[in-house]
């Protein structure tokens, strides 16, 4: 079981740094010029990268609920004792707002997805 949970919190892990790496590769893609020079030569990419967002956002909520039942047994530090809720609550607030800002950008390159799509329809 140990080794299960071990590669729950490791696949956790992952799908958090690709769901901050999809997230950050929306804004910088709403921002670049090929949004609005070439949006039809874009689009796969667009589509790529929310479907990687919003999976790994889907597989962190899973294997987090995992690690979170979990953590007691297997990751609980008794060293620092207590004093480790102060900071995951910390860390999970950090991470809360990584996920709201995250999806607020996803959500903007399908919007804008959506108006280069008809844009390029009405050409």
């Amino acid at each position: 079981m140990a080794i299960l949970v071990m590669f729950s919190n490791y696949f956790h892990d992952l799908a958090t740094a690709i769901f901050a790496v999809s997230a950050l590769t929306a804004y910088l893609l709403q921002r670049s010029l090929a949004m609005q020079t070439a949006p039809t030569a874009v689009q796969p990419v667009v589509r790529g990268i929310q479907r990687m967002g919003y999976y790994s956002l889907a597989w962190t909520l899973l294997f987090g609920s995992i690690r979170g039942i979990t953590y007691r047994e297997y990751e609980w530090v008794e060293a620092v004792g207590r004093n480790q809720v102060p900071a995951l609550v910390v860390k999970h607030i950090f991470l809360v707002a990584l996920v709201i800002v995250g999806v607020v950008f996803l959500y903007r390159l399908r919007r804008l997805r959506a108006v280069a799509g008809d844009a390029e329809a009405s050409r």
